[in-house]
């Protein structure tokens, strides 16, 4: 059963479980049923738990029923029993409450409890009547020590008889040193229960002002990143141009509800047995939930699964590979959706309910726009459609095409020049036949005649080497650089490699295109995200100078330029934003393509990073 987690008095969640009033009603039909016949009783437990840095006081207060309904106790002829069976009852009661409720570390190790003291009830030499257990009290009382002051504590209880089978319930009550306030919450067998404790900034007093626990709570939403409840079943789902992605975050508990993982130790999922579990979640994921874009329905790629344990904070990262406890463990599964561009519909059905998950809150940020939805297996509110609100379609992105003016040109006769340049072989062949004065004369008269007639016939163009060749001025420059600047950038917005590439070459041309494609993924990339690349949010340039091109720039109006410009990049995932800027100087050659500009050579200058923050995005 799914663990619960929530800070000190913090709000509970109502992702998980059946509604309250179908549990108030159950307890109500057992209760009934206790009246009526002794066969289908109730064992209520109260335990009072007290935390200090140093250790947890537990009393466990429990009805002397108890004893007679777990440990087959005897009673005698008139129906009493008597008091050397109950202590025998209340020795065999310590050692089953030692084993059957427990406390565990952040790393799911069980804490091991030490037996302080027990307050029997008291009675008459003759014992207590079976009538009238329900009118008397056991308490016992138990200590946990601390290595250090614990920033969670999972609890959890299986006060199940081995013959009889008992509905049980514990009263938790928690209080944390120096908090006013305690947190309460009911344990059933095999539903752990998870508190986080700040001892930094421990819960307010019952009466302390609505802006006051506001405040409070928001630090606490700060300080986990915005997951705050271990028992909830996270769903987030993105919309954007190119890609629509739904991110789940669910307590493995809760999941192996629907996906039997094997393992060998009940209590953890070792890393050897991860990958194994990985490929029964996917498919598990992608099998279910099914989403529609634009009325098509789309097969997932799913990006990540993850485990994470207590202590993780950041999901965005990708988790270290470790051991994970099924008490209060999460997974964390991210499928993506391929898009041909802005989707005007998105419709997604959430079909992976099971007896522990009956309303799923799905956050939806489409865009800037932020939206919450309940999905529920009652009444079949299981479905959610997102329809565009009228967002354009991104441009496309196009080639810049050369603005300056052509260069002057020569038209050239060409039969003429053919018929020169045939003259002095004509004078040649002549003087071999020892020709006459006069045929000198009249050759060359013949070929001065049909170069003459074929002037206006047969001419070509060529660039007059005489006039300067049209160059961009430092404005244009600057224009031109700008856009194609711009397009490089806008190019990731694709998800897909080739749809990257292709983008790439409206603006990039040679052996740099593959190299620009890898430096500049390696800029966005955030390896403590785990790799992820990081959505362009801005490009903007600082400073830029027009400067000459290299020698190896075959064209005359090719150009350099040196620019200083600053790229800030998110990360986004499971509502947390990875916000970061850098700043880079680089010089660029840009060189005319069959009649459009491309930038054919980078060397970076310099590059670093200006800041780095993480925010929660809120509603």
């Amino acid at each position: 059963m799914p663990a619960r987690m929530e800070s000190c008095t913090s709000k509970p969640s109502p992702s998980t479980g059946p509604p309250r009033l179908v549990l108030l009603a159950a307890l109500l039909a057992w209760s009934f049923q206790a009246g009526l016949a002794r066969a289908h009783p109730i064992s209520l437990t109260q335990a009072f738990v007290f935390v200090t840095r140093e250790k947890a006081t537990v009393k466990l207060d429990c009805f002397a029923e108890d004893l007679f309904l777990f440990h087959n106790l005897a009673p005698n002829d008139r129906d009493f029993l008597e008091p050397d069976v109950i202590h025998r009852g209340i020795e065999q009661h310590r050692e089953f409450l030692l084993e059957r409720f427990t406390i565990r570390d952040v790393r799911g190790e069980r804490l091991n409890g030490r037996f302080v003291y027990v307050e029997s009830p008291e009675m008459p030499a003759e014992g207590i009547r079976l009538a009238d257990l329900m009118a008397h009290r056991v308490s016992f009382q138990v200590e946990y020590l601390f290595e250090a002051p614990p920033e969670f504590l999972t609890f959890s209880q299986d006060l199940v008889g081995d013959k009889l089978v008992v509905p049980a319930e514990v009263q938790l009550n928690v209080k944390q040193e120096t908090a006013a306030a305690p947190s309460q919450e009911v344990l059933y067998p095999g539903k752990p229960y998870t508190l986080r404790f700040n001892w930094d900034s421990p819960p307010l007093a019952a009466g302390a002002s609505q802006e006051a626990w506001d405040a409070w709570y928001q630090r606490q939403k700060d300080e986990t990143l915005g997951i705050t409840s271990y028992s909830a079943v996270y769903s987030f789902l993105y919309i954007t141009d190119y890609e629509v992605r739904h991110e789940i975050l669910i307590p493995l508990l809760t999941l192996e509800e629907s996906v039997l993982i094997a393992r060998e130790d009940d209590a953890f999922l070792e890393i050897a047995e991860q990958d194994a579990a990985c490929e029964q979640i996917a498919a598990y994921f992608t099998a279910g939930n099914p989403l529609q874009i634009d009325g098509l329905a789309v097969r997932p790629v799913v990006q990540r699964v993850d485990f994470y344990g207590l202590e993780f904070k950041d999901f965005a990262q990708q988790a270290e590979r470790r051991r994970v406890p099924l008490s209060s463990a999460r997974v964390g599964v991210i499928l993506s959706y391929s898009t041909q561009g802005t989707p005007g519909r998105v419709h997604v059905t959430w079909d992976r309910f099971n007896r522990f998950i009956w309303t799923v809150h799905m956050i939806v940020y489409a865009f800037e726009d932020t939206f919450r939805v309940a999905l529920s297996r009652v009444g079949l509110e299981n479905e959610y459609l997102w329809q565009n609100p009228g967002r354009p379609v991104p441009p496309p992105l196009t080639e810049i095409h050369l603005t300056l003016p052509p260069r002057p040109r020569l038209s050239l006769p060409l039969v003429s020049i053919a018929c020169l340049a045939l003259w002095p072989g004509l004078l040649w062949l002549l003087r071999r036949r020892s020709a006459a004065m006069h045929s000198y004369v009249f050759g060359t008269a013949l070929v001065a005649a049909l170069a003459a007639g074929a002037w206006p016939l047969a001419r070509g163009e060529i660039a007059s080497p005489f006039a300067a060749v049209p160059v961009a001025s430092a404005e244009q420059a600057a224009a031109v650089f700008a856009a194609l600047h711009k397009n490089i950038y806008r190019a990731f917005d694709y998800r897909e490699e080739n749809a990257i590439y292709d983008a790439l070459a409206n603006s990039v041309d040679g052996p740099l295109l593959g190299d620009l494609y890898l430096q500049v993924r390696r800029g966005l990339e955030m390896q403590e995200q785990g790799g992820a690349v990081s959505r362009v949010r801005d490009v903007r340039i600082v400073s830029g100078q027009k400067e000459p091109a290299t020698a190896a720039a075959a064209d005359p109006r090719s150009f350099g330029y040196r620019c200083r410009w600053t790229v800030d990049g998110t990360v986004e995932h499971w509502g947390h934003v990875h916000a970061r800027t850098n700043e880079y100087e680089a010089r660029f050659i840009v060189e005319p393509r069959a009649e459009a500009w491309k930038i054919t050579g980078l060397e970076v200058l310099n590059e670093r990073r200006l800041k780095v923050e993480t925010t929660v995005r809120g509603l």
